[in-house]
C-alpha cells in the first residue's frame, strides 16, 4: 500500500522554467551572447545552471564561478515571478490529503529557493517532507541518498513510496533506493530523450493521472 509520494520539484511539482530561461537571457545579453527561445530553455531547465552556461560560454575559457554567481544573482531577483505548479496539482494534492497519503519533496534545488517556492504556493505547511540539493551530508540526484533520508525522516519504508521524477536522474535515484518511480513526461523532457530505456514503472502525462495508476485502492471517480 503507498503510504507516501515524493516528487522532484522543477519540472514535476512546479514550472520554474520561465524565470530560469529568463535569468540565463539577461546573463548572455550582458556577456553580448545571443539569447535562447523558451523551447531550448525548457530542455534543459532541470539541469542546473552549469546547463544554461553551457550554451553559450566555453568551461575551458570563461569563468563559470562567477558566471554562476551573477546568473544566482539575477534569478534571486525573479524566481517566483512565474513559479507556479502545474495543472492538475492542486487537484491531485487535495486527493493525496483526502485519502491521507503524505508527500513530499526531493529535488537538487538549493533549499533557500525550495522553500520560497512552496511558501509562494502555500505548500510549505502541507508538505511532510523537503530534501534539497545542497542539504548538508547527502548527495544529491542520481544518489539515492535524499530519496532514503526523506523515508527516514518520516519513517516510511521504501516499499511503499512512489517518486515523481521528470528527469533520468529520478529515474535512476528511485531505482537505486528501492523506491517505485514515476516519470512525469509532461516536465522537462528533451526530444533526444530515450525514455523507454530508463525503463520508469509508470508514465504519466499529466499529473491527475498519478491517481489512475495501480498504486492506489480508492475510488478515483471522487478525485
Amino acid at each position: 500500500m503507498t503510504k507516501l509520494i515524493l516528487f522532484d520539484l522543477d519540472g514535476t511539482l512546479c514550472d520554474t522554467a520561465n524565470d530560469l530561461i529568463e535569468t540565463a537571457n539577461q546573463i548572455y545579453i550582458k556577456n553580448n551572447k545571443s539569447i535562447i527561445s523558451y523551447e531550448v530553455g525548457r530542455e534543459i531547465a532541470s539541469d542546473g545552471i552549469n546547463a544554461f552556461l553551457n550554451l553559450r560560454f566555453d568551461n575551458n575559457k570563461d569563468d563559470f564561478i562567477s558566471l554562476s554567481k551573477e546568473f544566482l544573482d539575477v534569478y534571486n531577483d525573479i524566481f517566483l515571478n512565474n513559479a507556479s505548479l502545474f495543472n492538475g496539482i492542486s487537484s491531485l494534492l487535495q486527493s493525496l490529503d483526502k485519502e491521507d497519503i503524505s508527500w513530499g519533496i526531493v529535488t537538487n534545488k538549493a533549499r533557500y529557493f525550495s522553500e520560497k517556492i512552496l511558501i509562494h504556493n502555500n505548500l510549505m505547511g502541507k508538505c511532510s517532507v523537503l530534501m534539497c540539493g545542497d542539504d548538508i551530508g547527502f548527495k544529491p540526484k542520481p544518489s539515492p541518498d535524499l530519496l532514503i533520508e526523506a523515508c527516514r525522516v518520516l519513517d516510511v519504508n521504501v516499499k511503499d513510496v512512489i517518486y515523481v521524477g521528470d528527469g533520468h536522474r529520478d529515474i535512476l535515484a528511485a531505482k537505486s533506493s528501492k523506491i517505485k518511480s514515476v516519470l512525469a513526461c509532461y516536465g522537462y523532457l528533451k526530444k533526444t530523450d530515450l525514455i523507454k530505456d530508463w525503463e520508469p514503472d509508470y508514465i504519466i502525462n499529466n499529473p491527475i493521472e498519478i491517481l489512475e495508476l495501480d498504486f492506489f485502492s480508492f475510488d478515483n471517480s471522487l478525485s
